[in-house]
């Protein structure tokens, strides 16, 4: 462990030179510091067990193995891809990985006890795929993903979009609600109006924290896996897509469960489990489950804020860390207004339309709108504080 985070705080402290590109650097020490964070929750979860494999292991670990093959499957794979712990849907449309079918020439152990016609199916079928179709096929995703990323580098700039100005991200305008209820509703208009285009600068700020995201890590994420599927540490099952699928998202809760990556969900939420039992909340319980959600949040937040003043931003530790703690925020709110609906107006309607398939869409496109407005009114507060630094 020493030496693990040692090299850990070595790197941490040459981050911001590994290469002339900063957004590159940026990516690399967030990984630094997620991955710490994986390793330290192994440890404490590791008990000392000899079977093999134990209950943190790859499931398809064997006595045989090398052990820094056994480790690397272990300390490497945050996302727990192949173990107990794994964070589920990984692969669209399949709950674990280990009950996808497989290759039928793959080297892994059979690591489900379900018939071959009971396994999942999935439009998604890399993890049917051996080595070179597997290396191939991301190959293409690769160079569409670099299109894709080019185009939008290309098209989010000034000369594409309209020029924004320094007051256009002060503190007044990280916040809308209250300004549009004063606005429209009460008789005492704001200092500040909402316009349209704050709107559209809203929207630009939304769309840019989660595109720029998905194409730039998808990229980084698929040439990492050609690299370890053509070196034979890993097939191509083990690396499910980076990101979720976008139309599963009619939630907060899902867009961060289901769509965002998880790299950091496990070891988070292992740190956070413990913080909240040594503060005497009983785990298992609904308290226990937003408590918990709000420390990896805060964790989050932290992490975020680290590199953010790393790499010379004064404002990294103010407002915009509450970005992320407000997150489950939305959960609660969530959970509220759907427990209301289902305990009184859904078997009306339901009645009403006659037809529960068309009241299924019509939450979910509700749900859709709601994800927008959410995501419409938080952008600001992750962004503004930093781009309004000297202010």
């Amino acid at each position: 462990m020493s030496i693990l985070f040692a090299a850990a705080y070595g790197a941490w402290k040459t981050s911001n030179n590994l290469s002339p590109d900063d957004t590159f650097n940026e990516i690399y020490t967030r990984y630094i510091l997620i991955g710490s964070s994986h390793i330290l929750s192994m440890a404490y979860q590791n008990d000392g067990r000899k079977d093999v494999p134990n209950h943190l292991d790859h499931k398809d670990a064997r006595a045989d193995w090398n052990p820094w093959y056994r480790g690397w499957k272990n300390l490497f794979n945050i996302r727990g891809v192949g173990t107990p712990w794994e964070n589920p849907f990984l692969w669209p449309g399949i709950k674990y990985t280990w009950e996808a079918p497989k290759p039928t020439n793959t080297e892994s152990v059979t690591i489900s006890n379900k018939k071959e016609e009971d396994k999942p199916r999935t439009r998604h079928n890399l993890t049917t795929k051996g080595r070179w179709t597997g290396v191939g096929i991301r190959l293409i995703y690769i160079a569409i993903n670099f299109v894709l990323l080019a185009a939008y580098y290309e098209f989010m700039t000034e000369d594409h979009l309209s020029q924004t100005f320094p007051s256009d991200y002060t503190r007044e305008k990280e916040g809308i609600l209250r300004r549009l209820f004063w606005s429209y509703v009460g008789n005492k208009p704001p200092a500040t109006s909402v316009t349209f285009r704050e709107i559209q600068i809203r929207a630009r700020e939304a769309f840019d924290a989660i595109v720029g995201d998905y194409f730039l890590l998808s990229l980084y994420h698929d040439c990492c896996a050609v690299v370890f599927i053509i070196i034979g540490l890993d097939e191509s099952w083990e690396w499910p897509p980076f990101f979720g699928v976008i139309s599963q998202v009619w939630s907060i809760r899902r867009f961060w469960n289901m769509f965002w990556h998880r790299v950091i969900y496990r070891s988070f939420s292992s740190h956070a489990s413990i913080i909240s039992r040594a503060l005497g909340i009983r785990q298992n319980s609904q308290l226990a489950r937003y408590v918990n959600a709000f420390l990896v949040f805060g964790l989050s937040a932290v992490m975020h804020s680290l590199i953010s003043a790393k790499f010379g931003n004064r404002c990294a530790w103010g407002r915009t860390m509450a970005y992320w703690t407000m997150q489950p925020v939305a959960f609660i709110l969530e959970h509220v207004v759907q427990s209301v609906w289902h305990a009184t107006l859904r078997r009306s309607v339901r009645r009403l339309l006659g037809n529960n398939g068309l009241l299924n869409v019509c939450e979910r496109l509700v749900g859709y709108v709601w994800v927008v407005v959410w995501l419409l009114w938080e952008a600001p507060k992750r962004t503004f504080p930093l781009m309004s630094c000297e202010a």
